[in-house]
């Protein structure tokens, strides 16, 4: 794995910086490499067919790093800088830059096909950075050979989640234009490529435990039927379906059958009996091997069945899993069914401070209807929370909520990830296809988080999706309907950003019929202790420390702290806390919040002196420079005087205040000001 300390700036790490040249010098010249070379040796060039198998063998490694490459291109087209990436042995699988430098670069061989390690060229980026397993930047006379003394480059090794070595990527141009943000990019990449990998790999563990699972019920030899909690059909394997006598596809034998928008049939309406099916399955009592009048046609008949009610973690009934057998076949339950929900309720959401109360005002509202809801806030405040909530006490309580981070997946897999893709759609597609997340969110709710890293293209499809009310599957011309509620969740100001044109207007609208801004934590009072107290009570315990507390002091430095992590960070700092506080009482110092103090004081500092630039009458400046009565009184003086100077312009007054005209307008009715 990369040495995370290796780029400290210290005298230590510039000395192993230049030792580990030396060495690679050293190595090269042993190897007889001949620094006056002009191009890399032909004896060390891939056939094209070498080179695909070495690309199909990189998979999904190198279809990710080509994605990210060409989205960083866009950024330094023009620039001069060359990207490539090679595999795990060195040999470069493919590059990308402006055409003038990717044909000086052709001239010395640097170009897919071709082996760019020390054995082949000496000291080099990509070499040294697969052989060191470290980032690293050499520009000049580091490089080996003469003909790469003009050039700079930045490389990084590039793993999996599991450690194993996938390859190497590397960002190369002029060695005047060698800067350490080059490295820092190419490390950001390797980063995110890792991160993309990481989430590819548990979508197909996934896939597979899906797979298993369908696998465990057809391998039964007893009839296996999914009820929900209404007594509807959700899934039955095969030897279900031939002792009830039902025509296949009428109800789902797989579970990828069961994500899709299939009528269901209730189990009430095949049996004849006294029994409440809804009751019973409402209820944790269930039965045991229990003789059951089942119907098909005129005909009637006996099967003996056990019914196992199915309780979420949280104590919610989900239904149960009815087992159907002759006299001769009596098993118990082998298999256990589970599945995943929206947890959280307007419950779950500790504080009482007049702004969380505000929002969850809103947010009730919100749950009685099914308009589209926008949650605004900073990263760490709880949007997540909130959706859950919402959709919890909504009429679509009992029907899926499904999340997907509209940041985290790759560009080219996110319309797969939305909308699904029918078999054979491209390289690698499931057999049988897959439904996207719309699909899977029919009836209930989809989140999509962080919206606003949304790509412009993906917005398009977004918009189309839900004014039609239908989706398209990859690969597939044949709409789906869906019904849902979305829920959508930034931290991005998207005013601002349909001003940059990387958000479209009508999106927006689409999806903000009803928006909440979520407060951060620091403006949220005395919730700060409520929260720190919540998180205290449930470490504690599995640390040994059952009587923890906090001191004076750390009370008041929680109330204090910007908490710019929001309530993830609170968190952070309280298991910080009990893990390292070896006395009754935490302090500042265990929580690691010495710095409050001072930066409390820069900080009512900053805001007099604001207060004295916007000369506010004394009723205001008495107030607390940090308190939300100050800052809305000097938003408002501010905007009254801007009114005045602008004469009511408000295509300028945004401008000078740096918003966009629809959150002027909402800041004029918020102070009841007249823009005119």
């Amino acid at each position: 794995m990369p040495d995370k300390d290796f780029f400290v700036s210290t005298e230590l790490n510039a000395q192993r910086y230049a030792q580990i040249i030396q060495k690679s010098h050293s190595r090269s010249k042993a190897m007889g490499i001949d620094p006056n070379q002009t191009a890399s040796p032909e004896k060390y060039k891939l056939s094209p067919e070498q080179l695909q198998l070495r690309i199909k063998a990189s998979q999904p490694f190198y279809d990710l790093v080509t994605t990210q490459m060409s989205t960083l291109y866009q950024i330094l087209k023009g620039s001069g800088f060359c990207m490539a990436v090679a595999d795990a042995d060195g040999y470069v699988l493919h590059s990308l830059g402006d055409k003038q430098i990717l044909e000086h670069y052709k001239k010395g061989n640097c170009m897919p096909g071709y082996l760019w390690t020390e054995k082949a060229v000496g000291t080099c980026g990509i070499g040294l950075a697969l052989k060191e397993g470290i980032p690293i930047q050499i520009s000049g006379k580091e490089m080996f050979c003469k003909r790469a003394h003009n050039i700079t480059n930045s490389a990084t090794p590039v793993y999996d989640n599991n450690g194993k070595l996938l390859g190497a990527i590397a960002l190369s141009g002029h060695a005047d234009k060698v800067h350490l943000h080059t490295l820092g990019m190419v490390i950001l990449t390797a980063k995110a490529i890792r991160s993309q990998i990481g989430e590819i790999e548990k979508a197909r563990e996934i896939a597979v435990r899906n797979t298993y699972m369908t696998a465990l019920m057809e391998s039964d030899q007893r009839g296996i039927i999914a009820l929900n909690d209404a007594g509807e059909i959700m899934q039955i394997n095969r030897k279900a379906n031939a002792l009830l006598g039902l025509d296949q596809g009428v109800v789902p034998n797989t579970l990828s059958e069961s994500e899709r928008s299939i009528p269901q049939i209730n189990i009430a309406n095949l049996t004849r009996t006294r029994l409440d099916w809804q009751q019973v399955l409402q209820s944790k009592s269930g039965f045991t091997e229990r003789e059951v009048t089942f119907i098909r046609g005129d005909s009637r008949f006996p099967l003996v069945c056990t019914l196992d009610p199915v309780t979420m973690p949280d104590g919610e009934h989900a239904g149960g899993i009815l087992l159907v057998m002759e006299h001769d076949r009596m098993l118990q339950l082998a298999n256990e069914i589970a599945g995943s929900q929206a947890r959280f309720t307007f419950e779950s959401i500790l504080g009482s401070s007049a702004p969380l109360e505000e929002a969850k005002k809103v947010a009730r509202t919100a749950a009685r209807g099914d308009a589209s809801v926008l949650l605004c806030g900073e990263t760490g405040t709880g949007k997540e929370l909130f959706a859950q909530a919402i959709h919890n006490a909504s009429p679509r309580s009992n029907k899926p909520f499904v999340v997907i981070n509209c940041g985290a997946i790759p560009n080219e897999l996110l319309e797969s990830e939305l909308f699904g893709y029918v078999e054979g759609a491209f390289t690698g597609a499931l057999k049988g296809g897959r439904p996207g997340k719309f699909e899977l969110a029919d009836g209930g709710t989809l989140f999509l988080d962080e919206i606003g890293d949304m790509p412009l293209d993906m917005q398009v499809k977004i918009l189309r999706a839900l004014q039609s009310g239908e989706v398209n599957r990859v690969g597939d011309i044949q709409p789906i309907k869906v019904d849902l509620r979305i829920i959508a969740a930034t931290n991005v100001d998207l005013d601002s950003a349909i001003s940059r044109g990387s958000f479209r207007e009508d999106l927006f609208y689409r999806i903000s019929t009803l928006a909440i801004t979520i407060p951060p934590l620091r403006e949220r009072g005395h919730d700060v202790l409520t929260l720190a107290e919540t998180f205290l009570r449930r470490i504690r315990p599995s640390l040994g420390k059952p009587d923890l507390e906090y001191s004076p002091k750390a009370s008041q430095s929680l109330t204090q702290a910007p908490w710019q992590g929001n309530i993830r960070q609170l968190e952070n700092a309280v298991e910080r806390a009990v893990n390292v506080c070896e006395e009754n009482f935490i302090t500042p110092e265990d929580l690691g919040l010495e710095y409050t103090n001072k930066e409390g004081s820069d900080q009512d500092t900053l805001a007099a002196r604001q207060v004295q630039e916007l000369s506010l009458p004394a009723e205001v400046t008495n107030l607390n420079p940090n308190s939300n009565a100050m800052l809305g009184e000097m938003e408002h003086a501010l905007i009254k005087r801007l009114i005045e100077e602008h004469a009511g312009n408000i295509s300028q007054i945004a401008r000078v205040m740096g918003v966009s005209r629809p959150t002027l307008y909402r800041k004029l009715k918020k102070y009841h000001i007249a823009s005119c």
